[in-house]
């Protein structure tokens, strides 16, 4: 598990009991998720889908951000913005299954699920 990131998300129960993603992870090495965003004013927005991989030990969100993001209805991000949350994403994601990030926009809250 990586030791940088976001101190204030990790609890001994991360750090002792680390997740196994084989749970969310489909024949196709492809990795399943909920993800639901929230706008300031309540409106909600949820898919869920094999958009992560399960291609390192543990997943990641790399071109699935493309389906994810057309799937939640927003616009196709740039590269810089996909490296970005792909980065956020990848490193809540070696410590546990569920990601929480947020922007002036909108707020996400990413969590594995069984393949559908």
């Amino acid at each position: 598990m990586p030791l940088d990131g976001f101190p204030h998300t990790w609890t001994a129960e991360d750090v002792e009991n680390p997740y196994n993603p084989a749970a969310f992870t489909d024949d196709d090495e492809c990795v399943w998720c909920k993800v639901t965003l929230v706008y300031p004013d309540g409106q909600t927005r949820t898919t869920t889908g094999n958009y992560l991989s399960a291609s390192g030990a543990f997943p990641m969100l790399m071109c699935g951000i493309y389906d994810l993001a057309a799937d939640l209805g927003l616009p196709e991000p740039d590269d810089q913005t996909c490296l970005s949350v792909s980065e956020a994403v990848d490193r809540q994601l070696a410590w546990r299954p569920l990601v929480r990030l947020s922007c002036p926009e909108f707020s996400i809250k990413l969590d594995l699920v069984e393949p559908q």
